[in-house]
């Protein structure tokens, strides 16, 4: 029988305040996630995640990762229904905060989104826990060795758009380095093709992130330390991973610059420098999304998606869509590459 208006109005603060008890202990396994990131590798493989979960905040790969490990494409009960899939019988929920979900993927803010903000707990599951028809979508990774060979050239676009030229150039300590006051990123000629795409989006990550006050005239990232290296860093490793770049870089434990002391709160310090990161890594992918556009891998069968195999997931290529209005390559008129020296 239908409960009357008033009856289901009394329902309602008890209906808050278990949702307000869902949130509390999904806020308290967060901070346990964030603080279970001690190792080089334990910020390594949430990086990995993140590269995957290209559309989920910092706050909510942590959430994905630990309940999840191997996850690649998280979505709602419906979702994946309207997506052709279904869930399977018996597979347990992931649990992350609601945040708004687009249909054409987040806005320009969605990673500014602040988990403590939110309302509701979601509930998501992973492609691997569905079967159904195969997905059309875009790839959230190219496999390794498959890197765009225009790559280079439309990561240099990033950099003009802050107002920093490219340049190949000898001279700077290291693979690369940001001149401040020159408005110059400064990488060595002689790197192979990996190698200098690690170190352009190494110091694009410093410009995205590092640029905010005057820097004193003649400075630049050459030797920087801490937590702003871990930050441009990160930054590379992610756009790496998702565009099949293969580099091999060990992180300095997050002890060293999120400390490990509890008083100075280094969950709370990886919750912040993650999201900084993930924010300034999508700016770049969305920037590389438009100009890329001469990769169109198959869609994933559904036989090839599996809950325990990780190695599935490089093998799962939804197609992309061209959306680039040019398709540049390397040394074509349209690279914003210079090669003159600083004189």
């Amino acid at each position: 029988m239908a409960r009357d208006g008033p009856a289901a109005a009394e329902d309602r603060p008890e209906q808050d305040g278990a949702c307000a008890q869902r949130l509390a202990a999904l806020r308290i396994r967060l901070e346990e996630a964030a603080g279970d990131v001690h190792t080089a590798e334990d910020w390594a493989r949430c990086l990995r995640a993140a590269a995957w979960l290209r559309n989920e905040s910092w706050a909510n790969v942590l959430l994905i990762a630990a309940q999840r490990p191997n996850a690649t494409t998280v979505r709602g009960y419906e979702a994946w229904r309207a997506a052709g899939r279904r869930v399977n019988r018996g597979e347990k929920a992931i649990e992350i905060f609601s945040q708004a979900r687009h249909r054409d993927g987040p806005d320009e803010d969605d990673h500014d989104y602040n988990w403590r903000d939110a309302d509701r707990v979601a509930h998501v599951w992973d492609l691997s826990q569905t079967t159904g028809q195969a997905l059309s979508a875009r790839a959230a990774m190219l496999p390794p060795g498959e890197t765009p060979p225009s790559l280079w050239d439309c990561l240099c676009w990033p950099a003009r758009r802050e107002g920093f030229a490219v340049e190949r150039e000898r001279g700077c300590p290291g693979d690369g380095t940001t001149l401040w006051t020159a408005r110059r990123i400064r990488v060595l000629p002689d790197l192979t093709n990996e190698q200098a795409i690690w170190a352009l989006a190494r110091q694009l990550g410093h410009v995205l992130l590092h640029n905010t006050v005057a820097p004193p005239s003649g400075t630049t990232t050459s030797g920087c330390q801490g937590v702003r290296k871990a930050e441009a860093d990160s930054v590379a490793f992610v756009i790496c991973l998702r565009h099949g770049v293969e580099v091999e870089h060990t992180f300095s434990s997050p002890r060293i610059w999120a400390g490990s002391d509890p008083r100075a709160q280094p969950a709370a310090t990886i919750l912040a420098v993650g999201k900084r990161i993930t924010g300034a890594a999508t700016r770049i992918s969305r920037l590389l999304d438009h100009y890329l556009s001469d990769a169109c891998p198959a869609a994933v069968p559904e036989a090839e998606t599996t809950a325990n195999d990780a190695d599935t997931r490089l093998a799962a290529h939804p197609i992309i869509e061209p959306a680039s209005p040019r398709n540049l390559t390397p040394g074509s008129p349209a690279s914003c590459t210079t090669q003159r020296s600083l004189r």
